[in-house]
């Protein structure tokens, strides 16, 4: 009996995590001496309460000392994302099959074993999904293929490259205003960066932002994301060093990472990505129908005309945008779903401000639905 219970007790304790650090070869000596210690005091006491003693005297490590996280884990490697303009990504997405294909027979060329697989947008040019991960051959094959599309020149195709994991860091000890009076900007800051021998083996993965340390505070926290592999080894290159800002000593510290929260560019929420949508179809970000935003004019009702209205609604005249407003889905604002001044897109990097609406916007439909069946609000 007396085993089967030991059993029982080791396997609910498996698995859970203990509420103390592991202690070092120093700090276990030190204990087992300060443990004797108290028993040569207390020689009549019972371990048990000994061990009370000892603990009440000197409290175990908790885990608020944790390490910093400061770097992401990155998105799967089997692709290529490719910076490219505007046009050169509408050309590739208006047959990317064909493409698809192409790109596939020159991989072949080269007898490399990847494969692409298909192609999808994303912010500032495309992403290729692969079978594996593409080494420097197929990524440069890759290159000069997307090149050779209407005539692509360097500046509208950018050299191909895998994804990276992020790290986040924060920049200390540069005033808020500036010597000359201006407010300290993301400009200023990528100027000096661009200076600075400290900083070349380092890409931006976004323009940095800046922001008073406190409101009534004279001075800047400047927070930059930078690319990185998973175990941050660039970020290892710059945390804990100083650099000049003009005639201010600045320095590079940790910060937990902070990853922003996603918006989905299918249904236009916020709080999951693009390609984990359960959603069955594209809804439009200005009105929010079932269709997308190239199509709104041939689809929208706003858009048709209905003389049974008072007054009549005319229909859009073809070519022309439509001039109708909405209120969007999330903050109720009327401006479209991809619009930087609304406050979801402000606190993007909020997460607690988002779980919060979150959970407002799930108990009014909970209300509504207890409205409409007849019982009370929560």
């Amino acid at each position: 009996m007396e085993n089967s219970k030991k059993r029982q007790e080791a396997r609910s304790t498996k698995g859970k995590s203990s509420p103390y650090l592991p202690m070092s070869y120093a700090q276990a000596t030190n204990a087992a001496v300060s443990i004797l210690k108290i028993k040569e005091v207390f020689p009549a006491l019972p371990n048990k309460k000994i061990l009370e003693i000892h603990d009440a005297a000197f409290p175990k490590p908790d885990n608020k000392g944790r390490k910093i996280q400061h770097t992401t884990k990155g998105p799967s490697r089997k692709q290529a994302i490719i910076l490219t303009s505007d046009n050169i990504k509408d050309t590739i997405m208006g047959d990317a099959n064909a493409h698809i294909f192409q790109i596939n027979i020159l991989l072949k060329s080269i007898k490399s074993m990847t494969r692409a697989e298909f192609i999808r947008p994303c912010p500032g040019g495309v992403s290729i999904n692969m079978n594996s991960v593409p080494n420097t051959s197929d990524l440069n094959t890759i290159e000069r293929y997307l090149k050779s599309i209407n005539g692509a020149g360097n500046d509208e195709v950018l050299a191909p490259r895998l994804p990276q994991s992020k790290s986040y860091l924060k920049i200390t000890g540069i005033p808020y205003i500036q010597p000359n009076g201006n407010k300290l900007t993301s400009d200023d800051i990528t100027t000096t960066m661009k200076q600075l021998e400290l900083f070349e083996p380092v890409n931006l993965a976004a323009k940095p932002r800046v922001i008073k340390a406190s409101p009534k505070s004279d001075m800047a926290i400047i927070w930059f994301d930078i690319w990185d592999s998973q175990n941050g080894s660039k970020a290892k290159l710059l945390i804990n060093h100083f650099f000049n800002f003009g005639r201010y000593i600045a320095m590079i510290r940790a910060t937990n990472m902070n990853p922003r929260v996603p918006q989905c560019h299918n249904c236009w929420k916020w709080g999951h990505f693009t390609f984990s949508c359960r959603a069955h179809g594209s809804r439009c970000q200005k009105c929010n129908g079932p269709h997308k935003l190239e199509h709104h004019r041939d689809l929208a009702w706003c858009c048709k005309a209905n003389f049974k209205l008072n007054p009549p609604r005319l229909e859009t005249v073809k070519g022309e945008l439509c001039s109708h407003s909405f209120k969007y889905i999330n903050c109720k604002g009327e401006h479209m779903a991809d619009n930087n001044k609304c406050p979801f897109w402000k606190h993007r990097f909020n997460r607690e401000w988002h779980s919060k609406k979150a959970q407002e916007t799930r108990e009014t439909r909970a209300n509504s639905t207890r409205l409409a069946m007849g019982g009370n609000k929560i």
